[in-house]
């Protein structure tokens, strides 16, 4: 899935995303670490660990490479899907019943919220800025990668977030959606604005 998705007929709208969490991520890059790298680690291990144990029994073959690499690829999309796998946020407001519904699916087990329509108060915009934490780390692995004629572009500059909340009675607040491009934040949020308000 894309970060997000927005979808309205008639009297309801669905909208899922990935992304609704303001934070800046892995103090790693991106582009060297990622879900990807975390599931290729975990099941290359199980691989190695499997290929000692059948190492010290049996004679090792063309077939048992086959099946490493057969097994590697079945533990790869396992553990990316249900063991690396990002939450995702659900909303569903119908009008029709005057319910929002909102669900966290995780990797352990479901959120479920419910509310009045008419308990929203406000679709509300924040532009957050998240600084790094660690200035001597990032110098140092920057120090480090420059002796090494490597560059990581963005790596540890502040990560400028969008974000759009749905604001409740008393004041209370949940993220819907964050992103980099303020562009996708305001469309979020004029889409269902203007949802409740026809």
């Amino acid at each position: 899935m894309n970060n997000h998705q927005l979808n309205i007929e008639d009297d309801l709208l669905t909208f899922k995303t990935n992304s609704f969490k303001a934070e800046k991520g892995s103090v790693l890059h991106s582009g060297i670490y990622n879900r990807e790298m975390s599931a290729s680690l975990a099941a290359g291990a199980v691989v190695m660990l499997s290929g000692f144990f059948f190492a010290a029994k049996y004679r090792i073959t063309a077939v048992h490479f086959i099946a490493a690499l057969f097994l590697f690829v079945i533990l790869f999309l396992v553990f990316r899907e249900y063991i690396f796998g990002e939450p995702l946020l659900n909303i569903v407001i119908d009008k029709g019943k005057g319910n929002i519904d909102i669900s966290l699916d995780r990797i352990f087990g479901k959120k479920n919220f419910s509310f009045p329509l008419e308990s929203l108060e406000n679709i509300m915009q924040e532009h957050k800025s998240i600084a790094a934490e660690n200035p001597d780390g990032i110098r140092f692995v920057e120090k480090i990668a420059l002796q090494h004629g490597t560059v990581i572009p963005g790596f540890g500059k502040a990560a400028e977030l969008y974000t759009v909340e749905m604001e409740f009675e008393n004041r209370q607040r949940i993220m819907i959606f964050s992103s980099e491009d303020p562009s996708a934040a305001d469309d979020i949020a004029s889409k269902i604005k203007n949802f409740i308000e026809r």
